[in-house]
């Protein structure tokens, strides 16, 4: 059932005519999910490898209605340098129901030790408003007649700087600000274009010890610059631990475990220090990868970001 709250924020927003809407969720785990925020990513681990990922996320939880995200991906590489990918997002919060499904292509130039990979997103974006479904307070108000339902074309771009040990990563996922409307009433949400920089660098403490600093900016619209500052720690290449801090929002813990060389599962715990901790302390993800090895000769080799 739609909460009270849902349908007064529905109300505003048509009563306003317009609002922001379609913004890309955020994620703690997002190194484990990178390719989701930027197609150079795509064939990473080489030929003959498929990469699978899907990640859960419950944001607020407790909340009815609050946001739930999930993602789906799978990428691999053509050859030594050209990679391709599909991936799938559903944001759902409230009455608005959102899916992008996006293909990616990534061409890599090799320079020794070190790599730069340039990759493009191309897919389009599924955007739903349920009004039918709202408890509203005049049931027969024209405006709550009808859902409103539109279907955009987006493009994104990055690139992906990295070595054994460290990755630089900047992307925009989604270059095109949509408009979504609706042609019955005065209707209108529009996509906001989204910057992401982030990096890691992995430091070999000793044989089964390693410690993992991750970051990462992003910056929406006219919301404020976001920062998530990580650090991870690797026992035996099968067990890590992180803490995370995403400034003036959370503080975080994340534990994944490698059950075997080709499967990693994980999760995260988010605790909120801003002022949405009154209404929900914490929010809580999942996530699964896997490495596909279309054939036995293939080594796995080692990936840590």
């Amino acid at each position: 059932m739609k909460k009270l709250i849902f349908s007064i924020i529905g109300l505003f927003f048509l009563s306003v005519g317009s609002i922001q809407a379609q913004q890309l969720p955020h994620y703690t785990q997002y190194m484990y999910n990178m390719n989701i925020i930027n197609p150079a990513y795509a064939g990473l681990n080489g030929p003959e490898v498929v990469s699978i990922g899907t990640l859960y996320r419950n944001q607020w939880a407790g909340q009815a209605d609050a946001p739930k995200t999930i993602t789906a991906n799978a990428h691999t590489a053509l050859n030594d340098n050209n990679g391709i990918g599909l991936s799938f997002i559903n944001d759902k919060y409230g009455a608005v129901n959102q899916n992008a499904i996006t293909a990616d292509y990534s061409h890599t130039l090799h320079f020794g030790k070190t790599n730069l990979a340039f990759g493009l997103k191309a897919g389009v974006n599924l955007f739903k408003l349920g009004l039918q479904d709202l408890v509203v307070v005049h049931p027969g108000d024209p405006l709550f007649q009808n859902d409103v339902s539109d279907t955009q074309f987006n493009v994104g771009a990055g690139v992906f700087y990295y070595a054994d040990n460290y990755y630089i990563s900047l992307s925009v996922p989604n270059f095109l600000k949509n408009k979504y409307s609706s042609s019955s009433y005065q209707y209108e949400s529009s996509d906001e274009m989204h910057i992401f920089l982030a990096g890691g660098y992995v430091f070999n403490i000793g044989e089964n010890f390693k410690l993992k600093p991750h970051f990462l900016l992003f910056k929406g619209g006219a919301a404020p610059l976001q920062a998530d500052i990580n650090l991870n720690m690797l026992f035996a290449n099968r067990l890590e631990l992180g803490i995370s801090n995403r400034l003036h929002d959370a503080i975080s813990g994340m534990i994944n475990l490698r059950l075997f060389d080709a499967l990693k599962i994980g999760y995260a715990y988010d605790r909120h220090v801003s002022d949405i901790r009154f209404y929900s302390p914490s929010s809580h993800e999942f996530f699964l990868n896997y490495d596909w090895r279309l054939t036995k000769k293939v080594m796995l080799s080692p990936r840590y970001f």
